[in-house]
């Protein structure tokens, strides 16, 4: 806390720095890229173009999206201090890749966000548990199906008297389902008179059967039984749906034959050598293996998420900084055109949710720049930090008595040295509070870029929570840890702030 205030001040002087020393307050800026390169959005394949399997290997790398929250199919565990996706279609994704020869990347991240990222080039197949529909296959094209299951409800045990079977469903009831998935057009057409409850992850959903609110959990048998196997309290109820499971199978971008056909292959090896099986069960293996006795002894993943949490948050916070000083100049200047460009940036970001802001710069930039899931988290995250430090910025500086300005253009002072030596030092005291409620803010928010799979505190909660097979334990753990460093935080910029009070007060 001694240096808080030199920081600042220092990011402030950046901004000066960057719009020159000159009388006129007029902005100029100067973009860099990333030099972390995961994705290459010269990669994408053009529509019709069967060049995604050349693409492959000339990269040397296989891009298989998934969604690590659907357990045996993909979850996550720490190996070596890392988080390493496993799981059956993990174990299928290998043999893809290495039977085309090339390595092989995992990216992880929401379900619902899996085909946008295959359509726009970020990745190059999807496995994650994902059913071949005809509404799917109107945007991509489908490999051969690697394995069918059936669908059943899991329900709360106590209540098996009342709910025999799926028609308590079919009159009724409330199921909750997963965003995107196969299950919530299964509801939608089969049980119209349900109440339905969409939930971002199947985790999510069980915790909301276990607390009481829900009556069912629709999922694919597979995992509906090993959420009951692992939880006394749960059962399982077959759904009889009037319909063959059409079966999961590999997403892929559309007229793609080469690389369709590859795939095909190393599927169709799979299934001879009886490893889609074998892989099932190994799968369930990994997830007993890495359950431990205590909840203590998943301390590695909290602390894990809890550093890439601070990174984010310490980061936003330093550009915020840049960016929110720089629009802040922007908006008080003189020139009616830079002002109303700083002003509709602002409003923009303002008025629309950090979730989709996150996602727009993942899928519309990321691969333009080779930044990686982290880098286009910390560029939306600073982005939208940026524009409500500048409000906070703009009102501390309007705040200081005009006087103060004249009195040290009178001396001599130019603008630039009038504001780095005179106003922002002033303006500091009056934004300090509102710029230590930002600074809190930033850290809850940071939870955001788990939709794109960057493993912060709530990406490895939900990681716990599906190895588990428990979601309330999990979110109680991680919800302590948010409080005891907002708390923390909260204290020190308090006890700062009563010593920069005590400061002018002398």
């Amino acid at each position: 806390m001694k240096y808080m205030k030199q920081i600042i001040l220092v990011c402030m002087t950046l901004v000066l720095a960057m719009v020159g020393l000159s009388q006129s307050p007029v902005l100029a800026t100067e973009e860099g890229q990333s030099a972390a390169s995961t994705i290459d959005a010269s990669e994408a394949t053009a529509p019709g173009e069967d060049t995604l399997y050349q693409d492959i290997q000339d990269r040397g790398v296989l891009r298989v999206g998934t969604n690590s929250t659907y357990a045996p199919f993909e979850f996550s565990i720490l190996k070596d201090g890392k988080n390493q996706v496993v799981g059956l279609d993990i174990f299928l994704a290998q043999k893809i890749a290495d039977d085309l020869g090339v390595d092989l990347q995992v990216v992880d991240m929401e379900f619902s966000n899996l085909l946008t990222s295959l359509d726009t080039g970020q990745i190059d197949i999807v496995l994650a548990g994902m059913t071949s529909t005809e509404e799917r296959a109107k945007s991509v094209d489908f490999s051969d199906i690697y394995q069918v299951s059936g669908q059943s409800f899991v329900i709360q045990e106590s209540k098996v008297s009342e709910i025999t079977d799926d028609s308590y469903f079919s009159n009724g009831g409330k199921i909750s389902i997963g965003e995107g998935t196969t299950q919530q057009l299964l509801v939608g057409e089969y049980y119209p008179n349900s109440e339905v409850q969409v939930m971002r992850t199947t985790t999510d959903s069980i915790s909301a059967l276990d607390s009481g609110l829900v009556d069912g959990v629709l999922l694919d048998e597979d995992v509906a039984g090993a959420y009951a196997a692992e939880n006394p309290n749960l059962t399982v109820i077959e759904a009889n749906l009037p319909i063959q499971d059409p079966g999961k199978a590999a997403a892929m971008p559309k007229d793609q034959p080469t690389l369709q056909a590859a795939v095909n292959e190393s599927i169709t090896d799979a299934q001879e050598q009886g490893l889609i099986d074998q892989w099932l069960e190994e799968s369930y293996q990994i997830i007993e293996d890495n359950r431990q006795s205590t909840w203590a002894a998943y301390a590695p993943y909290f602390v894990n998420g809890l550093k890439t949490t601070l990174v984010i948050s310490a980061t936003a916070i330093f550009f915020g900084l840049i960016i929110g000083a720089a629009l802040a100049l922007m908006r008080l200047s003189e020139n009616k055109l830079v002002d109303l460009i700083a002003q509709a940036y602002i409003e923009v970001v303002r008025g629309t949710p950090l979730m989709i802001q996150v996602l727009f710069v993942y899928l519309g930039f990321a691969g333009m720049f080779g930044w990686s899931t982290m880098t286009s988290g910390l560029v939306a995250v600073s982005l939208n930090s940026g524009a409500y430090i500048a409000e906070i910025i703009r009102g501390g500086i309007s705040s200081v008595d005009k006087g103060q300005a004249e009195a040290a253009r009178s001396l001599g002072l130019g603008y630039w040295t009038t504001m780095r030596k005179v106003i922002f030092p002033q303006s500091l005291r009056s934004i300090w509070p509102s710029l230590g409620n930002e600074f809190v803010s930033l850290i809850k928010e940071s939870s955001i870029v788990s939709t794109i799979g960057v493993a912060e505190l709530t990406f490895q909660t939900r990681n716990v929570s599906t190895i588990t097979f428990n979601g309330i334990i999990p979110l109680i753990i991680s919800m302590a840890i948010y409080f005891m460093l907002t708390f923390t935080l909260t204290k020190l910029l308090n006890v700062y702030e009563r010593r920069m009070n005590e400061k002018y007060a002398q």
